[in-house]
């Protein structure tokens, strides 16, 4: 299947394949809209459609195989008729082979959403071309996850997608804050860490982490565990050479819980070690960190 991404898969003529999403949208307004409720149910649809309806690569995925993600916008404020500011909450998320858990991908919130959207109208990717923001930003994000779903079942697999975030993120309008590059932490700043020539080993560490560590732990947790610090080295390495890599930050906020109770088995050697990487990662939560050394 999509164990090995880059397998060839021989189908017969007429066979149906699904795409490669299967994500679910909610749209929420806790305050009081001026716009009609039914517009955003309308919107949730639409983009649900656009998303699980779009053919994203060339690969074949069998239904089973579509990366489970949801989108959650949240309306903040209406700036005009037709058009709002939202945030913007996404996670994917990845089986964990030989169990029947599933580990986070990628989890982030952008609240640099600004955009137009009137009922019914189509929401369409245009390849090499900038149609309106909110097709864009989603579109962005879609290659954002499979990028990063990519990596973890080859080293660099992920390369092709990130390179289409990074053709939307070229056609994208540079006054608009989420594409800005001298605005920090957004979506430019998203594709430019994780492409960077020195986040390569973080890409060779997600692979590592993940199809070297988490898929061999319910067989042998030690063996799976000292593959993940393994690939915590590696991003350690990256984080000194990469200040502030952006990317390293979305890794350490969609990982923290997962890492914490994998930890908690871990000799005392590795707990520590463990501990003054995360902590210089993101010093924001090394109290949790802390808590597995003890």
């Amino acid at each position: 299947m999509r164990l090995i991404y880059f397998l060839i898969f021989f189908v017969f003529a007429g066979q149906l394949h699904a795409q490669e999403l299967l994500a679910t949208v909610k749209v929420a307004t806790p305050k009081l809209q001026k716009t009609d409720p039914k517009v955003f149910k309308t919107m949730e649809q639409s983009i649900e459609d656009y998303l699980n309806g779009q053919k994203w690569t060339d690969d074949y995925f069998e239904n089973e195989e579509r990366i489970k993600c949801s989108f959650q916008i949240t309306i903040t404020e209406e700036l005009a008729d037709n058009v709002f500011k939202a945030d913007l909450a996404i996670k994917s998320t990845r089986p964990i082979y030989n169990s029947s858990q599933e580990t986070v991908m990628f989890s982030h919130l952008d609240r640099d959403l600004e955009f137009g959207y009137q009922e019914f109208q189509p929401i369409q990717f245009v390849s090499n071309s900038y149609s309106d923001e909110l097709s864009q930003v989603l579109a962005f994000y879609a290659y954002i996850i499979l990028g990063m779903d990519y990596d973890s079942f080859a080293k660099e697999g992920g390369s092709a997608y990130f390179q289409e975030a990074g053709n939307i993120v070229g056609l994208s309008p540079r006054e608009s804050p989420g594409w800005n590059p001298s605005k920090n932490r957004n979506r430019y700043h998203i594709f430019e860490s994780i492409t960077n020539a020195r986040s390569i080993p973080f890409r060779h560490a997600i692979y590592e982490y993940h199809r070297l560590g988490l898929d061999i732990m319910a067989d042998n947790a030690e063996a799976g565990r000292d593959k993940i610090m393994d690939a915590l080295e590696k991003i350690d390495r990256v984080n000194t050479d990469f200040l502030n890599a952006y990317i390293l930050q979305i890794f350490a906020n969609t990982k923290t819980t997962e890492l914490v109770e994998i930890m908690k088995q871990a000799p005392s050697a590795q707990k520590s070690r463990f501990v003054q990487i995360m902590t210089k990662i993101d010093a924001t939560k090394a109290r949790i960190y802390r808590q597995v050394g003890r």
